[in-house]
């Protein structure tokens, strides 16, 4: 008989709330548990309570950007090694991506983006929504 590990969180923090929940519901049909949130602050609220596996982040939002959540989350050494897809139209702003800074940022994807380019990069960053030993 398989036993099962408990099923991969993903944060998804986007302030384009049809984006947003178009994404939650692809990754919840994938098997993930996922949570959403609207800007950095409530990212840094969910966080708290949450230790997700993968952080899925837009860097232009309001009250917080992805740079300011970011930076915010990094200074918690709990949080330092959750990995971070950029997922964004303007990722030619903020710091080069190149240099992270430490920021544990695994991979950078331009907007508009493909569901099935999303599923290709959670999985590869993260593995599969569950796994059976």
């Amino acid at each position: 008989m398989a036993v099962t590990t408990p099923r991969k969180w993903v944060l998804v923090v986007d302030d384009n709330s049809r984006l947003r929940n178009l994404w939650l519901e692809v990754l919840e049909e994938a098997g993930y548990a996922a949570v959403g949130s609207e800007d950095g602050l409530v990212a840094a609220e969910l966080i708290r309570d949450l230790f997700p596996d993968l952080i899925l982040l837009d860097l232009r939002m309001p009250r917080a950007s992805g740079w300011d959540f970011l930076e915010n989350v990094r200074q918690n050494p709990k949080w330092q090694q959750i990995p971070v897809v950029i997922i964004s139209a303007h990722l030619d702003e903020g710091p080069d991506l190149a240099k992270d800074s430490g920021l544990h940022i695994v991979a950078q994807m331009e907007k508009p983006l493909a569901v099935a380019e999303l599923l290709a990069k959670v999985e590869e960053v993260i593995g599969p929504s569950v796994t059976a030993r």
